[in-house]
């Protein structure tokens, strides 16, 4: 970005305007700033355009006439080829400075359009960014389950993916880990809603006899998610259901069917 100062100093340089000194530190500054060099070269384009194009002005007869008429016979009066009334001489240079001046103009205008294009640009790169990372997080869970799934060492324990139940969650969802042998277990989910202050999230472990056990109840954090470990309040036998529910604070010893948020298959 060239400073407003260097600018004016430009416009200056163009029109012959600037003083001796002023003009040698323009130039010291001109021969390493290409950004520079290139306002000039379109200020002098454009103002050499105007005052080659201005038609120059001539002045009245009569003026002439009376002006010839008080010099002394014995002068010599030489006209020199091409020459123009002085009063007229600074028509095209006056336009030419107009021009200049409505060349910085746009200039500024049109380095704050880029500068404003290139705030929006960053904007968008970082929304796309934040829909990559997105979809990265809901893929996540599921990789998790295909790679524990895929290791030897899970024999005594069961994975089991929950999906969400309510349409306000549509992209719930739910791991369990959970091994029998111990009887405890790792709950991780993801984009659940936030509940108010008086509502849990209760968790429960169904065996092969269909008895609902309840594990724990639980908050999510700000964009829904949580991770807990888990250990039922009764012995479970083959676990083969995990369920999740709303309940009132602190959790029932029977889950509310209709207020079902995430089950296992």
């Amino acid at each position: 970005m060239i400073d407003p100062y260097l600018e004016e100093q430009a416009t200056l340089h163009v029109l012959g305007a600037l003083t001796e000194t002023e003009a040698r530190e323009f130039k010291d500054k001109l021969r390493n700033d290409s950004e520079l060099q290139r306002l000039v070269a379109s200020l002098s384009v454009a103002t050499g355009a105007v005052a080659g194009n201005v038609p120059a002005a001539e002045p009245p007869p009569q003026l002439r006439a009376k002006i010839l008429a008080q010099v002394e016979p014995q002068q010599k009066v030489i006209s020199l080829p091409g020459s123009r009334a002085g009063s007229f001489a600074w028509l095209p240079w006056a336009l030419a400075a107009c021009v200049a001046f409505l060349c910085v103009i746009l200039f500024s205008n049109n380095r704050q359009l880029h500068q404003t294009i290139g705030e929006e640009a960053q904007k968008i790169d970082s929304l796309n960014q934040l829909a990559l990372s997105l979809e990265s997080a809901t893929n996540t869970l599921s990789h998790t389950v295909l790679a524990l799934e895929e290791t030897n060492r899970l024999d005594n324990v069961r994975i089991a993916m929950l999906n969400s139940l309510v349409p306000d969650a549509p992209h719930a969802v739910a791991v369990s880990l959970w091994d029998n042998q111990n009887q405890n277990g790792v709950f991780v989910a993801e984009n659940l809603k936030a509940l108010p202050a008086d509502r849990d999230y209760e968790l429960w472990v169904i065996g092969d006899d269909k008895k609902p056990v309840a594990s724990g109840v639980f908050h999510v954090d700000a964009i829904g998610n949580i991770r807990i470990d888990f250990k039922p309040s009764q012995f479970v036998k083959a676990a083969a259901v995990f369920a999740v529910t709303e309940e009132v604070k602190g959790g029932v010893s029977s889950p509310t069917l209709k207020n079902l948020v995430l089950a296992s298959k």
